[in-house]
């Protein structure tokens, strides 16, 4: 598997080259998705809505920003009806701006909801695609902790995405509004130089875009290292929390094998790591605090500094020099947006990534390795399966393959297989070919109908739920008859379990292996497919067990076709036919092309 993960080059180049590119090539994936997406309409009428507010409060800013002149000059004037006439204007303007206002924040919590919808659900859909899920393990390093992308990712992609959409065009709407006043503000700017007054067209405005355009650049070249820091902090977050569950899941083993201090020290190394990349963000961002604290502080005295020419000339009043630097904190508020928001545009970068890279994964999964050879599998219309010169490419090592020494195999209903290997990986590789799961190799298969086979791996699946759906899953349990479910469970010798159909618990906790394996059986037996494909599922279970299950095949489910890998000592009464796979390297396996020997079926 991990030779897989490490030639998984043709969706990891592509993914590489996505990041080169930037952020933008990422974020137009997602607005593909949005446009593909039924909710689109949705999705697209929240951003318009909270633009239209915002422009409404924009205006009610330039408003506002007058209202200040108008108020500082009637206290200049010592007129109190123009001060009591201001305070009512005011009163007026701040309760439109707090309808507006709040409006803006409902639409934006809302569209955080909207737009996690939207994502989840796209990467649940292609992650559980036929094949996906499983597959998506030897995809190389970006399909590793797809629960943390799918869940913690998206989440957080969304909540920065409408926040930080939210906040741009806002810094956009004041800026187109404030710009052209500031402008016109500029000419009361006089200076006096030689006895000579003159003006600068836009001189604060060129004040703004320089005092922003610095603190811009700054913060750039001392936040830029936060987005490959943000990224690496997310990863080693989820292989701790990985870590975490694997000892919760197996809790009882690793204290059966007193292996307490061995799971400490691994976690201790997997937390030093998460502490490393955690310490060395906080240190990016204290370094990136200096800017934009320092950044922030001086703008509150650096527009009076450079209005102070025209104050102290007599053009400009008291309420016009309020007017002109509340119009200049405006623009170059908006100017700074990306200095305030640098710390989360790079977390928003670093999570975009994450979300893009597992998407474009999962997109990519049915190409994956596409320069190996591909088994050819196809539907067998005579109700056969049938395998011709199949050879599996090993996930350990993909310079080898596992054979079957038959050439042809055909395998009809009623038919009892027992395929054996070197190795355990060798037979659970040939049974997942079987399944379709696995298409990597060479050769033909051919299958009878999906519906009316059934797989059983070694570990068994049980669903969270009820009882009942467990056993039937994946069909609905009220497609069965209670009566059909508790007979099933009576033939395997879980009657203690009939009382318990209607519980719901977490069964692959709570029963144990052995019970489990039952479990699946007495599925097989409530659905009865034509054709049972077994992992070993017999070899855990118990000899007198065992002997319950193989009766069932004999008689519940005779007419069945029962394929199963296991070892060469399995009941030889049971399988009528024996099967051998044998590993060697690829490379051999060309040179000697068909005419390797290949010894006829072996009866049991």
């Amino acid at each position: 598997m991990t030779a897989i993960a490490d030639k998984a080059q043709t969706v990891t180049e592509r993914l590489l080259d996505i990041s080169t590119a930037g952020v933008w090539p990422q974020f137009v994936s997602l607005l593909r998705g949005v446009k593909r997406a039924p909710e689109r309409w949705v999705l697209l009428s929240f951003p318009i809505l909270a633009t239209l507010v915002i422009g409404g409060i924009a205006a009610g800013q330039v408003r506002l920003n007058a209202w200040q002149g108008a108020l500082y000059d009637a206290l200049q004037r010592y007129d109190l009806g123009g001060f009591v006439h201001q305070i009512v204007v005011f009163l007026t303007i701040v309760s439109l701006l707090l309808c507006l206002v709040v409006a803006q924040t409902w639409l934006t919590e809302v569209s955080k909801v909207k737009l996690r919808a939207w994502l989840t659900r796209d990467l649940l859909d292609e992650w559980l695609r036929r094949k996906h899920a499983y597959l998506l393990a030897f995809a190389g390093p970006d399909g590793v902790n797809p629960d943390q992308r799918i869940q913690e990712d998206a989440r957080h992609l969304s909540e920065l995405s409408a926040d930080l959409g939210g906040g741009l065009a806002q810094a956009t709407l004041l800026l187109l509004s404030f710009i052209g006043v500031l402008w016109v503000l500029s000419a009361q700017v006089v200076f006096n130089f030689q006895d000579r007054q003159f003006t600068i067209p836009g001189y604060m405005v060129w004040c703004a875009l320089a005092y922003a355009a610095a603190g811009s650049w700054l913060t750039w070249l001392v936040g830029r290292p936060l987005i490959e820091l943000n990224a690496s902090h997310y990863a080693r977050e989820a292989e701790f929390r990985v870590a975490l569950v694997r000892v919760v899941e197996h809790a009882e083993a690793i204290s059966l094998y007193r292996g307490e201090e061995d799971e400490r020290a691994s976690l201790d190394t997997l937390l030093a790591s998460v502490l490393s990349v955690t310490r060395n963000l906080a240190g990016g961002v204290a370094r990136l605090t200096w800017i934009t604290s320092g950044h922030g502080w001086i703008a509150i005295v650096f527009p009076f500094l450079m209005a102070a020419p025209g104050y102290f000339s007599g053009k400009l009043t008291l309420g016009a020099l309020v007017v002109v630097v509340g119009a200049f904190n405006q623009v170059q508020s908006s100017l700074r947006w990306f200095v305030d928001n640098f710390s989360r545009i790079a977390d928003w970068r670093a999570t975009l990534f994450r979300v893009v890279a597992i998407r474009e994964t999962l997109r990519s999964l049915d190409t994956l390795h596409g320069a190996q050879g591909r088994i050819e599998f196809s539907d067998n219309t005579e109700n056969k399966l049938v395998l011709d010169g199949v050879e599996t490419f090993m996930p350990d090592s993909m310079d080898d393959c596992a054979f079957l020494d038959e050439a042809k195999v055909e395998i009809v209903p009623g038919d009892h297989v027992l395929v054996v290997g070197e190795t355990a990986s060798d037979k659970t590789t040939f049974f997942l070919a079987m399944a379709g799961l696995w298409s990597w190799g060479r050769g033909k298969i051919s299958l009878p109908p999906r519906s009316e086979m059934m797989f059983l791996p070694q570990q068994p699946y049980l669903p969270t739920g009820l009882l009942c759906d467990a056993i039937a899953y994946p069909a609905n349990s009220k497609d069965f008859s209670e009566e059909a479910l508790r007979a099933v469970l009576k033939r395997l010798g879980l009657e203690h379990l009939i009382d318990e159909l209607d519980r719901r618990a977490s069964w692959d906790r709570h029963l144990s292996l052995d019970e489990q394996q039952a479990l699946s059986f007495a599925r097989v037996l409530l659905h009865a497919p034509r054709w049972v494909l077994l992992d070993d599922a017999l070899g855990a279970v118990e000899p007198e067990k065992r002997e319950r299950l193989v009766e069932i095949f004999r008689k519940e489910l005779a007419g069945s076709a029962v394929i199963s890998t296991g070892r060469a000592n399995s009941r030889e009464d049971f399988y009528g036919k024996v099967l051998h796979l044998r590993r060697c390297p690829r490379a051999e396996r060309v040179t000697a092309g068909s005419s390797a020997a290949r010894p006829d079926l072996v009866k049991g």
